[in-house]
């Protein structure tokens, strides 16, 4: 098997993406001088920028790979949920999974970047649960778009659009591969799912803890992967690296040091690249050198992007990452 042929194999396979939306924009500029108004510095405005964020930028990554995405997300009745639209529209992504809430705030995070350096984020958004009648909108919705298909990637954000309720309907649906990335609040509402992806200060957080050992990250996600019924733990470590934690066992695969030039987005192109993989149950020596090397090349960018596959594949084969297939 060679790499190229992986990703053949789940070509134009059908995504359902199922959590909180944004919009992501961008002031890029240059300080030349500071503020007589406030000790602070003046950003002079270069250029302006806006993407699609949060579990569009999924989609987004998901599309990249060579696979059909299916977003399902609530926005608000705004100009920021117009704007939304527009980008989706722009990248071909389909909206027949998006309800619009006419009470609901778009998020918006905006980014001021000078010399390529983030040094402000402004966000603009609301994290209340969904009202019922509009949840119930979105669950009925979300159902029919699942019927005829069976990988479904959980992006969870905290923004409200992801409850217990959401999460244990979805998981009565038979058949159906489950990835998880997650955040605080719904933590340990996900049971019995294929794989369940927090970042290092998430499962930390989650279990009240400040030991980042990889002998603590073992004893943890074990305690998780038995007590929520879980097939495959991936826990990222930024720079560090991740560990995988299932059935074959625990495995700490360390990454090669890279410029990290902005994180934004980095997990968002881990999570689909790893419920493809996972999906396709191939050994986890390559999954982690996988995701490790497409976390990477994200970082290595400034602002949100989606993983170019070309790319990926060009360094993997430079890596002969194909000897752990």
């Amino acid at each position: 098997m060679t790499i190229n042929s992986v990703f053949e194999n789940f070509k134009r396979k059908k995504v359902i993406i199922i959590g909180d939306s944004m919009v992501d924009s961008y002031i890029f500029g240059e300080i030349n001088r500071n503020s007589p108004e406030a000790p602070v510095p003046i950003v002079d405005i270069k250029k302006e920028d806006t993407k699609l964020g949060g579990a569009a930028n999924v989609a987004l990554n998901i599309q990249s790979l060579g696979m059909e995405p299916i977003l399902c997300s609530v926005i608000g009745d705004d100009e920021d949920g117009q704007i939304f639209m527009k980008l989706c529209k722009k990248n071909n992504l389909v909206t027949r999974g998006i309800i619009i809430d006419e009470h609901r705030k778009t998020t918006n995070k905006k980014r001021v970047i000078v010399n390529k350096d983030h040094i402000l984020r402004i966000d603009n958004e609301e994290t209340n649960y969904l009202k019922s009648n509009v949840r119930n909108k979105f669950i009925n919705n979300t159902e029919k778009l699942i019927a005829n298909n069976e990988i479904i990637i959980f992006q969870d954000y905290d923004k409200g659009v992801i409850n217990k309720k959401m999460i244990e309907d979805i998981n009565k649906i038979d058949h159906l591969f489950i990835a998880v990335d997650p955040k605080k609040r719904n933590f340990f509402e996900y049971k019995n799912v294929d794989l369940f992806k927090p970042n290092l200060s998430e499962i930390l957080n989650a279990f009240n803890t400040k030991d980042d050992s990889i002998n603590n990250l073992n004893s943890i996600s074990d305690e998780l992967k038995s007590k929520n019924n879980i097939k495959n733990i991936m826990v990222t470590l930024s720079n560090k690296g991740l560990v995988i934690n299932n059935d074959s066992g625990f495995i700490y695969n360390k990454i090669q040091k890279k410029k990290i030039i902005d994180v934004s987005g980095a997990g968002d192109t881990v999570i689909a690249l790893a419920t493809i993989l996972f999906y396709l149950k191939l050994p986890e020596k390559f999954i982690a050198e996988m995701c490790n090397l497409a976390g990477g090349i994200t970082c290595m960018s400034s602002g949100v992007s989606a993983i170019n596959l070309k790319e990926l594949l060009e360094n993997a084969e430079r890596n002969n990452l194909d000897v752990y297939l």
